[in-house]
């Protein structure tokens, strides 16, 4: 795929990572669509990539609901005739909750609002690229901004691997590829070796994008 011929659509592009990813792709020439609930840091996210490149546009939405992604694609469907080629499906990563910890209702909650935002964005991204005959390329990109003692925990990378296998082969017949970028950390990760894996991610995303065969896979970024 050629990325400065490429409509790139990035979730939660307020958020850090959001951010540098939105920045990277704006310096290589791409139209991007950014979206995010936050208005002040997406518009923060809109003035540094519109510096480099004039084909940004933002959206914000209200929240992440199906409602609000729903009136996102429809809102994309009339102002961009041709559609998307990409989804880059930015999330921040979550702990899989423990069976022997202490009760606490947040995380079986947490996992399941980011499966429900992950399958909806992604669900309405592939029925947008196939409405407008694209050989597009979805990739849940994942990072972290835990303390360093949550970042040795389980996360949640098995979720983000079962979805993309999976979405890989339903929508292999209509040519638009799955890929997942997640970070790898341990006890060791210091605050310059994260900073060191979130280059990484952004790397691994754009290989994924350029590299035509990868496909039903994901890459975890170490430093």
């Amino acid at each position: 795929m050629q990325i400065e011929h490429s409509t790139i659509l990035i979730t939660s592009a307020g958020n850090f990572m959001g951010r540098d990813i939105a920045y990277h792709f704006a310096s290589l020439g791409a139209s991007l669509i950014i979206t995010d609930s936050n208005q002040d840091d997406l518009n923060e996210t809109y003035r540094l990539c519109a510096r480099i490149n004039s084909n940004v546009v933002c959206f914000p939405q209200k929240d992440r609901s199906l409602e609000s992604i729903h009136h996102l694609f429809l809102t994309i469907d009339k102002k961009f005739s041709r559609g998307i080629d990409v989804l880059i499906n930015n999330y921040t990563d979550v702990a899989l909750p423990s069976l022997l910890a202490p009760y606490n209702k947040e995380c079986p909650f947490q996992l399941t609002e980011l499966a429900a935002t992950l399958f909806t964005y992604g669900q309405y991204a592939a029925q947008n690229m196939r409405d407008h005959c694209k050989e597009g390329v979805i990739i849940n990109l994942g990072y972290h901004q835990h303390s360093t003692q949550e970042q040795c925990q389980d996360t949640s990378t098995p979720l983000l691997a079962g979805l993309t296998k999976s979405w890989a082969k339903e929508l292999n017949p209509f040519n638009i590829r799955v890929g997942g970028v997640t970070p790898r950390l341990s006890n060791e990760n210091s605050e310059p070796n994260t900073n060191l894996i979130n280059q990484e991610l952004i790397k691994n995303t754009e290989y994924i994008l350029q590299n035509e065969s990868f496909n039903g896979r994901i890459i975890e970024a170490t430093a």
